[in-house]
């Protein structure tokens, strides 16, 4: 709020003609504002009526021009001295039987002349209450700062890549990132540099595309599916009255009772640890969590396609106008299903493919992505991101579903993946209850459908064990039995450098790419552009090769403007969509 010096205001009658129209027209809305009362008609002539007579008082009586600052040094003390006048005159009170002040603007009855009040004094007559239009302000600029967009800076298309990967859709985030490689720029050549190629797969890549998969079978049923834990405990297994406890647990199930036993496991199975039930059921309900299935069959959570524009998870909507939504790179109902059949398993593989993915193991595509970004905008081609048919569980590691390993291998190929981390668990439950669980993971290959490697059994009674015993960690135990899997993953499915080719292994490598029909247009774009870039292709090599993989579309991308380019990669990208649905 702005102040003023107490020696310094503004003289009544050196008040223009100009300046108290003007705040005619202010204190009039003002008071629109400030008083609903003011609303209806008597009030409002009343008003406009005394703030005309004071206008033309102004202009007929007083002097020319703004006040010097030498005349506006005792204004305040004249002011005080009107103020009294009006109070000794029965005007104090503005809001009298007399109306709005019966000398507002006219001749006091004093008999000493006319007076034109100065707009302060107007305005403490009616002692205006500021506190809506206060809020009225407020409300414009919070509308006004919701409405805003995140700030985009640097390349369109690589920006769009890493805003669909934000919103875990990571086939669209895939297509636009090799859109901008295929468009060609100086930051494209910077990623374009970055590809590596499979000795496994024997081809050039900047990106191994992952997925994972569950299976549970056995008594997939039970309540408490018994994961090894990184505290070598199973939830109620290793205990001397593990029997008593499981008895006590099926009479509170049957009573409608969770028991603080049950009411811990499910906590720990949502990551609600300080959560109350109470406040836990809110939560499902909010969040439309259902039962321990999830809702996630075979084909995984949101099972609509790949593409732009349409409302996703997290409450996305088509209102690109609309404040940022919330980004969700991954899926938390996919999390806490791996964790509640595998808990140490899940996380020990977790880390250990997040780790490899970070360090550009399986390619540097999409490594660098920001996930709270502000300088990236929140939209593709204007719009909100949808939701991939696959999630990912962690971040470029689609989850595939659930089911036996058979049957997502064949989901996995569909989906045109590399490589499936296959969970398989073994559940059992005994007469008391309790729950032996015994896990394992192998890597297929998503192409052939072959197992490359299989870990060893994860039992947890085996960790109980060991635990009781003192013979070792349940870390030690997990890592102990997938040593043999992180031996061949590093092996044989990291990626390498890519050799120099000669002219004529490019352009043969060119001739399988134009007939791979598993790769989209813009990956095999993006390829050809680089072998380009490396000099190992000619231009009217280059340029023949876009021609047959997408025709005009790609020559624009080749030789158009920006705004053509980007316009026409969008719509490879909805073709590729619409081609996999």
């Amino acid at each position: 709020m702005l102040t003023m010096p107490a020696d310094l205001s503004l003289r009544s009658s050196a008040k223009s003609a100009g300046l108290a129209i003007c705040l005619t027209t202010l204190f009039t809305a003002l008071s629109a504002i400030a008083f609903p009362s003011f609303a209806n008609a008597q009030g409002q002539q009343a008003a406009m009526a005394a703030a005309e007579r004071a206008a033309m008082e102004a202009q007929a009586g007083g002097p020319g021009g703004p006040p010097t600052y030498g005349e506006m040094e005792n204004g305040y003390d004249e002011m005080e001295m009107y103020d009294s006048q009006m109070e000794d005159q029965g005007m104090g009170d503005p809001y009298g039987e007399s109306g709005y002040g019966s000398g507002y603007g006219g001749q006091s009855n004093s008999g000493g002349g006319n007076l034109a009040p100065s707009p302060m004094v107007m305005l403490q007559v009616f002692r205006l209450d500021w506190s809506p239009l206060t809020e009225r302000v407020q409300q414009v600029f919070t509308n006004a700062t919701a409405s805003q967009q995140p700030v985009a800076l640097g390349p369109v298309l690589r920006n769009e890549a890493h805003v669909a990967y934000r919103y875990g859709n990571l086939p669209l985030a895939l297509q636009l990132f090799h859109g901008f490689i295929a468009r060609g720029s100086d930051a494209a050549e910077q990623q374009m540099d970055q590809i590596k190629f499979s000795k496994h797969f024997r081809k050039p890549l900047w990106h191994l595309r992952i997925g994972t998969s569950l299976g549970v079978h056995g008594d997939s049923s039970t309540a408490d599916p018994s994961p090894i834990t990184s505290s070598g405990s199973s939830n109620g297994m290793g205990r001397g009255d593990m029997g008593m406890d499981a008895g006590m647990m099926e009479m509170d199930m049957a009573m409608g009772n969770p028991g603080p036993g049950m009411e811990g496991a499910m906590r720990d199975d949502m990551g609600m640890d300080d959560m109350s039930m109470g406040e836990m059921d809110m939560y499902a309900e909010d969040m439309g969590m259902g039962g321990p299935g999830m809702g996630m069959g075979m084909g995984g959570p949101g099972m609509g396609g790949p593409g732009m524009g349409m409302p996703g998870r997290g409450g996305r909507n088509r209102n690109a106008a609309a404040m940022a939504p919330k980004a969700e790179m991954t899926d938390s109902e996919v999390n806490s299903r791996m964790e509640k059949f595998l808990g140490l398993v899940a996380e020990t593989i977790k880390t250990g493919l997040s780790k490899r993915i970070s360090d550009g193991k399986f390619g540097h595509a999409l490594t660098d992505v920001e996930r709270e970004s502000t300088t990236q905008g929140h939209t593709v081609n204007g719009d909100s991101v949808d939701d991939a048919a696959q999630s990912m569980w962690i971040p470029s590691v689609l989850f595939v579903g659930e089911g036996n390993s058979r049957d997502t291998i064949k989901t996995a190929h569909n989906l045109e993946l590399d490589l499936l981390f296959h969970f398989d668990v073994g559940l059992k439950e005994n007469r008391v209850g309790a729950v032996s669980n015994i896990s394992r993971v192998k890597v297929l290959d998503a192409r052939t459908g072959k197992t490359l490697v299989s870990s060893g059994p994860m039992e947890n009674t085996e960790v109980e064990r060991m635990n009781r015993v003192g013979r070792g960690s349940a870390s030690s135990y997990v890592d102990e039995q997938l040593k043999s899997l992180w031996a061949v993953v590093d092996e044989r499915l990291t990626l390498s450098d890519l050799p120099t080719l000669s002219p004529e292994v490019a352009r043969k490598r060119v001739a399988q790419v134009l007939g791979d029909s598993s790769m989209t247009p813009l990956r095999k774009l993006a390829e050809i552009r680089y072998y380009g870039y490396r000099g190992w292709l000619t231009e009217e090599e280059v340029e023949q090769a876009f021609e047959i993989t997408g025709g005009p579309d790609a020559m624009k991308v080749l030789h158009g403007s920006d705004t053509q380019a980007i316009e026409a990669i969008h719509e490879l990208v909805v073709e590729a969509a619409a081609s996999d649905s």
